[in-house]
């Protein structure tokens, strides 16, 4: 780590004001964690009276005329694009020969006093940051891997390059799940790591939201939520419903999201099935009404980091279905939902026996709402702040 940029210790940190800013490729309009993770996180700091600047790049469209949620200050530079590969949609700032002169612009302009840079060993904002910045820097890594043959070859032949120009520059690391600390672990050498969690917020996710009129108790109701990239296994649960469907016949499948394979996955659902699965759109604003209309939420995800939505859903106070990954382990207890092995039909067992069981779902949402106020965000943010503090006065 970098100790030599580090300033000298403050006597009154408790009472000072710390300036952040946030680096990162993803944010709205582009939704996903990272962007939720960026939001929540600079919305608590602000409301503990400190100043947070957001650094990401333009959508396709110019971004320059987006509103700032809350009102918080966003600095665009680049624009950014997307690139499929390996089942996913990743997302990377380009602007040619002016990004790093507008990115120095940025973090030269204003008195930083540390800035967080999102996933910082990958393309193409939070890495030059971590170049380019004068001030304490921390990495917050957000994904495993697998070690399977390709990040192994990738890691093993750059990790040198990537530890010394990256790594080496970072004045402290935070992880969101004891998993993605072991992957990373693979392959770097990583001082002053700090486990700190994704959040959720408690008082938008709550079970007093209200439920969706159009979605009555005639038939139980099943949601899945989230972006369609193959990754997140909508051909799964579509597969896995018609599966449910052959037992049950009262029960509907809610599909929340959006993206450019929603004809592929549409023309996937059986005819004889297609009044009973309603594709809802991304759901920007009532997403909370989703998870109380739900009597069971599924995840099929095969690999994830942490567990966003399941936080959501038991903030609901709705009980959870999911594959079996090491994100989810790291989250997820047997008392508050159901993690079972990436088999459609055993998927399908596990939401016929939520489904048959008052009790048990009863149960889950009690342990759920519990567990969901340990990660509210003012919580987490609190955690991250102090961890910042410490990195900023060099302990």
């Amino acid at each position: 780590m970098n100790a030599s940029r580090r300033p000298k210790r403050h006597n009154e940190r408790d009472t000072r004001r710390v300036r952040v800013g946030i680096v990162t490729e993803y944010y709205y309009p582009l939704l996903g964690g990272i962007s939720e993770n960026v939001h929540h996180t600079a919305t608590a700091l602000v409301s503990r009276g400190h100043d947070v600047t957001i650094i990401t790049s333009s959508p396709s469209t110019n971004g320059n005329g987006l509103p700032h949620p809350n009102g918080i200050p966003v600095r665009r530079v680049g624009r950014s694009t997307r690139i499929y590969g390996n089942g996913a949609v990743a997302h990377f700032t380009v602007g040619g020969t002016g990004l790093w002169n507008d990115l120095k612009e940025v973090l030269h302009g204003e008195p930083f006093d540390v800035l967080q840079l999102h996933s910082p060993l990958f393309f193409t904002l939070p890495p030059l940051a971590a170049l380019l910045g004068r001030c304490p820097r921390v990495g917050t890594f957000h994904s495993y891997f697998a070690p399977t043959i390709l990040p192994t070859l990738v890691y093993n032949s750059l990790k040198g390059v990537l530890q010394k120009q990256f790594v080496n520059r970072l004045d402290g690391v935070t992880v969101v799940s004891p998993s993605v600390l072991e992957a990373l672990s693979r392959y770097f050498e990583l001082d002053n790591v700090r486990v700190i969690p994704n959040g959720v917020d408690t008082t938008m996710f709550t079970p007093n939201a209200p439920r969706l009129p159009r979605f009555g108790s005639d038939k139980r109701t099943l949601l899945f939520l989230g972006r369609f990239d193959p990754r997140n296994g909508l051909p799964f649960m579509i597969r896995a419903f018609t599966e449910v469907r052959k037992r049950m016949t009262d029960v509907r499948l809610v599909i929340v999201g959006t993206g450019p394979l929603e004809p592929v996955y549409k023309n996937m659902v059986p005819e004889a099935l297609r009044d009973d699965v309603h594709f809802e759109g991304p759901a920007l604003v009532n997403r909370p009404s989703y998870y109380t209309t739900a009597d069971v939420f599924c995840s099929p995800i095969s690999n994830a980091s942490f567990g966003i939505t399941l936080l959501e859903s038991m903030a609901c106070g709705t009980p959870i279905v999911a594959t079996d990954n090491v994100g989810y382990r790291d989250l997820l207890d047997p008392s508050e939902g159901l993690l079972v092995d990436g088999d459609v039909h055993v998927f399908a067992d596990a939401i016929i026996q939520l489904l048959s069981d008052d009790r048990l779902r009863g149960t889950m949402r009690d342990a759920g709402l519990r567990k969901a106020e340990r990660f509210s965000w003012p919580r987490v943010a609190g955690s991250l702040l102090e961890y910042f503090e410490e990195v900023v006065n060099g302990r």
